[in-house]
């Protein structure tokens, strides 16, 4: 069959000439003759045609190649690593993510018990950690003043005299028990939470922070009531 006689893909009706459309049947017939006789060259548009055929010949082949590559490759993988193997792979990878993330999460957190660290003052209220001056005693515990003229005292609450604390921050196991003893001594409670606040019967005021550890103790007052105003004034409220 010469390119000039084409033959419909629908009806097979072999048509003369260069038609667009089946005579027969109307369907329009392939492109490529189309191109024929618009190029003029019909041997040049059969090289083509045939170069295409070659082609796609050859890229079904390599299409099956990769095929029978990639089931090659999945037997080879499931003989040498069974299925067991890649899932004890996997949950040690996933048990490793979870390790890391944990340490991560403890390096970057500062227990409230390291404090003292920083200086067992710099636990205490603005106000108060402005006006004493504190010396260590131990890794937990400090003695700090508060002098007389300072605006803290005013109003004569001492009796004219430095106001002494003891300031300590206190371990997790030791909490409970500074707060129950502190409870059982007697004196006015006044807070009974988080924080414990109290005045003693010889009018010294006891302040416990139970979740940082903070723990003051107080010098004496001039009563409860003076107590009562330098707890405001220092901060040390519920």
């Amino acid at each position: 069959m010469s390119v000039a006689e084409l033959v419909c893909q629908y009806c097979s009706h072999r048509n003369a000439g260069n038609p667009a459309q089946c005579g027969h049947c109307g369907a329009p017939l392939p492109a490529v003759h189309r191109l024929s006789s618009l190029t003029g060259h019909p041997e040049q548009v059969e090289r083509v045609v045939a170069g295409a055929e070659r082609a796609a010949a050859a890229t079904e082949s390599v299409v099956a190649g990769a095929e029978n590559a990639v089931a090659g490759a999945e037997k080879l993988a499931a003989q040498q690593y069974p299925r067991w193997q890649w899932g004890a792979a996997i949950a040690a990878v996933v048990a490793t993510v979870v390790g890391l993330g944990f340490t991560v999460v403890r390096s970057c957190s500062t227990p409230l018990a390291s404090m003292p660290d920083m200086g067992i003052e710099q636990a205490l209220p603005g106000q108060l950690r402005a006006a004493a001056s504190c010396q260590r005693v131990d890794s937990t515990t400090e003695n700090c003043v508060v002098p007389a003229a300072d605006p803290l005292l005013a109003g004569g609450i001492t009796g004219g005299k430095d106001l002494t604390l003891s300031v300590a921050l206190d371990p997790p196991q030791r909490r409970a028990d500074t707060v129950r003893n502190w409870r059982t001594a007697g004196g006015t409670v006044l807070a009974d939470g988080v924080v414990f606040i109290a005045i003693s019967p010889t009018a010294t005021l006891r302040y416990a922070n139970t979740l940082v550890g903070l723990r003051v103790e107080t010098g004496s007052f001039n009563g409860r009531a003076a107590a009562q105003t330098f707890m405001a004034r220092a901060g040390l409220t519920p």
